[in-house]
């Protein structure tokens, strides 16, 4: 019983070094990087005919010369994910000394476009 008493401490003490590890990393992240270049997305012609909408949600990879590398969808019309992400991968940043990743948000609304 007494060690498995000690395991478990043992185990606390990997769980909040990791805890705080984290945390601390999160803490650090760089700020949002500068869009420079953005091009519109072409709002799907079926779509925008029939008044439908949405929200597109996606996560980007930013290479550190500006380029959008990587997109992954998060959420939304499959339709307008497609126009959404022809789009944004024509995006450019501002250059870093890193890559970067950070989420963004394309709203589709039928009567503004």
């Amino acid at each position: 019983m007494r060690a498995a008493r000690q395991t478990c401490s043992g185990l606390r003490v990997i769980v909040l070094a990791f805890l705080s590890t984290t945390s601390f990393e999160a803490q650090n992240t760089p700020s949002v990087r500068k869009l420079v270049y953005k091009v519109a997305p072409k709002y799907p012609h079926e779509l925008k005919q029939n008044a439908i909408g949405g929200v597109v949600r996606l996560s980007i990879s930013i290479s550190s010369n500006g380029s959008v590398g990587k997109i992954s969808p998060i959420g939304g019309n499959p339709i307008l994910v497609d126009a959404a992400t022809l789009a944004v991968r024509q995006w450019k940043y501002v250059p870093s000394d890193h890559p970067t990743t950070t989420e963004v948000q394309l709203d589709f609304i039928p009567s503004q476009q």
